[in-house]
Parts: C-alpha cells; structure tokens; sequence
C-alpha cells in the first residue's frame, strides 16, 4: 500500500516536472522567434535605407510578393493542420508553417502599407512584435483567463489611444470610430461566449478555454470594462486620457491578481 502511494506520488511528480519543462521550451522558443522577427525587420530596413531607388523599389515588391506567399502559407498550413490534426508530427510541421505564413503576411502588409519606404511599417513591427510575444509569455506562464484578460485590456488600451490620436483626422476618424463600434459588439460576444464555457466547467466546443478554478467574475469583468471604454472612446474621444489611465490600472491590477493565484 505504502509503495503504490510513493510511486503515485513519484509519477505526480515526474509528470509535473515533465509540464513545467515543456514550458520553459516553448518560453525559450517564443524568445529565440521573437529575436528572428526583430532581426528580419532589422534587416528589411537597412536593405532598404541602403539602397538604391530602383533597387529600393524592386524590395519594396519583394515584401509585397511575400506578403501574398505568407498568406497562401497560412491558409495552406491552417487548413493542412486541421484535417491532419490525428497525425500529431505532420500537425506540428503543418502550423509552424501557418504560423510563418501568418508573420510575413502581416509583416508584409503593414511594412508596405505606408509608402513610399518601408520605416513607418517597420517601427510598427518592433513594436507589434515585442507585445505580441509577451502576450505569448502571458498564455504559456499564466492561466488561460490570465492570458484573455491581459490580451483584452491590452487591446482595449491601444483602440482608446488610436481612437484619441486619430479624433482630428479626416481620413482615420471615421474607420477608428466604426471599428471601436466592432470591438464593443464582439466583446459583447466574447461575454455570451464565455458564459457558455462557465456552463461546461471551462470548455467550449469540447476544447477547455478556462481552467477549472477560474473565477468568472473576473473575466466578465474585464470584459465588460473593456466594452464600455470601446463605446464611451468611440463616441468621447476627449474621454481617451482618463480611459488610458483606467485601463493601464485595471490591467495592473489584473496581472497581479493572477500572480497571487500562481504562488
């Protein structure tokens, strides 16, 4: 009896160390894929400030030509990983694929998408790309309600400073307006969603999205904070400092809640 305990324990153990250092792996990847980001638009921008004009034009095309295979790389390897998704190696090759595709489509798109050079795009990228892999830091270290609420208020927090910079222009007013309208309405559904998932012990679709302790009043708190200051910034830009400040708070606070909850 006092064997069996001490090897259910040990395998508990093992198990557990065998998670945590799957972690650390993938911590480690996020890092070395971020560093490969930041070197290629590194690279990018001194090919083209560098450059010659013509020979600038003929890279501005290349990004516009890799932009398009990324995408054909994200669809492809999306849709390739999602009917192989029983063959868990060919699973794997097939979404480090969609997940190339997916940078150098949006990387190409937004470098190209403020002509006529390519260092407005580019300094947009260094710092998407930093964000986004503390997000990912976020998921893989914190629980799955951490990670949705860092990403919702994260996000929330830069729709209410683009709402504020972009209030006095004629071009940006209107589009930014209408797409903090978009937010709120999908935050709403997020709301509905997650209520779903409360229902089914934190699993959507079969798929867990919550772990077993999560406390859903957080979660539907920062939701509906987050939709609120979409519609009050949409419709008040003059409110977008106070918000800023409300919401980098709130975030704080958030972030330190799940912490607590890790010790």
């Amino acid at each position: 009896m006092s064997s069996t305990k001490k090897k259910s324990i040990s395998k508990k153990h093992a198990d557990r160390e065998k998670s945590e250092n799957q972690t650390l792996n993938r911590v480690y990847y996020v890092f070395l894929l971020g560093l490969a980001a930041e070197c290629w638009l590194f690279l990018t921008y001194r090919m083209w400030a560098a450059s010659t004009l013509s020979a600038g034009l003929k890279w501005f095309t290349a990004l516009q030509v890799l932009m398009w295979l990324g995408l054909a790389a994200l669809v492809l390897g999306a849709a390739g990983a999602y009917f192989k998704r029983q063959n868990q190696k060919l699973r794997k090759i097939l979404s480090w694929t969609a997940g190339v595709g997916a940078f150098f489509a949006l990387s190409g798109w937004i470098i190209t998408f403020f002509p006529p050079g390519v260092s407005t795009g580019v300094t947009v990228m260094c710092i998407l790309v930093p964000i986004a892999a503390v997000l990912a830091l976020v998921y893989l270290l914190y629980q799955h309600e951490c990670a949705l609420c860092t990403v919702v208020l994260s996000g929330a927090m830069f729709s209410v400073w683009l709402r504020g910079a972009s209030a006095a222009s004629e071009r940006w007013g209107l589009p930014v307006m209408a797409g903090c309208i978009v937010v709120a309405l999908a935050l709403g559904a997020a709301i509905f969603l997650t209520s779903k998932a409360q229902k089914d012990e934190g699993k959507l679709w079969k798929l867990r999205v919550f772990s077993v302790e999560c406390d859903y009043r957080i979660v539907y708190a920062v939701l509906a904070v987050a939709a609120a200051a979409m519609l009050l910034t949409a419709f008040l830009p003059a409110a977008t400092y106070y918000l800023m400040w409300s919401l980098g708070v709130l975030l704080f606070a958030e972030l330190v809640f799940y912490t607590t909850k890790l010790m």
